[in-house]
């Protein structure tokens, strides 16, 4: 079921393809390919020469992408924001995000448990001591909620709602530098 629309935040600087592919034609595949999002919508501050099915540029912030969503699809009932660099993220996930949308909950995360050590450091950079990360987390992408709560928030990225989590996946990774494109499976 095509229940939501998925807004994907186009960076201005960072890696902008990978293994010739555009990270954000990596990205609107894998929402589209999740089978839930009806249509992606690309925000961006500058017009983008770029066309897919499925797919529209919006020329403006977020809330100028919700509008316009909600404008074409006045029947969405969820919205996801999700990070560009974040273009590997598995379908699976997406469409975890949004069955727990389904389920009630009022916004969504992926997350991974965190697996690296991590330290308390006073003002000088000494160690105090080691942090308990059993319940530390790692935000992924996308974030998904009511659509009218993202619209609602001052800043969609932080709808100010509890956040629920759903198991992320490591090649929901960004993508920003050499070692993670070389992670990325062309």
């Amino acid at each position: 079921m095509q229940s939501s629309v998925a807004l994907a935040v186009v960076p201005a600087t960072g890696v902008v393809s990978v293994h010739g592919m555009p990270l954000t034609e990596r990205a609107v595949r894998s929402l589209r390919q999740a089978g839930c999002v009806r249509h992606v919508f690309i925000c961006t501050p500058i017009n983008l020469e770029f066309t897919l099915p499925g797919c529209t540029v919006v020329v403006g912030d977020l809330h100028t992408a919700l509008n316009t969503a909600i404008e074409m699809f006045p029947d969405i009932r969820f919205g996801l924001i999700h990070d560009i660099e974040r273009a590997e993220t598995p379908p699976e996930v997406i469409e975890s995000v949004v069955d727990e949308l389904e389920r009630g909950a009022q916004a969504v995360i992926p997350v991974l448990p965190l697996t690296d050590t991590v330290k308390e450091v006073d003002p000088d950079g000494r160690i105090l001591g080691t942090r308990d990360r059993s319940e530390l987390r790692v935000m992924q992408s996308p974030l998904g909620a009511p659509i009218e709560v993202l619209r609602q928030a001052e800043d969609p990225r932080c709808p100010g709602v509890p956040l629920s989590t759903v198991p992320g996946h490591p090649h929901g990774l960004r993508i920003r530098t050499a070692i993670d494109v070389a992670s990325v499976t062309p």
